[in-house]
C-alpha cells in the first residue's frame, strides 16, 4: 500500500497562483479565496507537484536542493506531510 502512495503524481490546479512575496512564498487559491503562506521546504515541494513526479522522486529532488543534503527519510516525512495539507485544503490533483 505504501509503494501505492508513493506513486501518485501531485498535480497543482491550474487556477492556483504561486507567487515570492519578499522572502516569502504564497499560495493563492480563487476558489476558497485563500492565501496559504509557506516555508521555503514547502515551496520546493510545490514547485514539484506538476504531475510529472510521483511523491517519490519529489522526496529525492527535495533531499539533493539543501546543502549539506537532507536525510530522506526526514525529507519524506515533510514532502507526504505538505502533500497531504496541498490535498486537505483543494489545492492538487492526482495522477497515477
Amino acid at each position: 500500500m505504501e509503494n501505492d502512495a508513493l506513486r501518485v503524481r501531485p498535480r497543482a490546479r491550474d487556477d492556483v497562483l504561486f507567487r515570492q512575496l519578499d522572502d516569502d512564498w504564497v499560495i493563492f487559491d480563487p476558489v476558497s479565496d485563500r492565501l496559504h503562506a509557506l516555508n521555503l521546504t514547502a515551496a520546493l515541494i510545490w514547485m514539484e507537484c506538476t504531475g510529472e513526479r510521483d511523491i517519490d522522486e519529489i522526496t529525492d529532488h527535495v533531499a539533493t536542493v539543501f546543502e549539506p543534503p537532507q536525510p530522506r527519510d526526514r525529507v519524506l516525512s515533510d514532502v507526504q506531510a505538505a502533500i497531504a495539507r496541498f490535498r486537505e485544503q483543494g489545492l492538487l490533483l492526482d495522477r497515477h
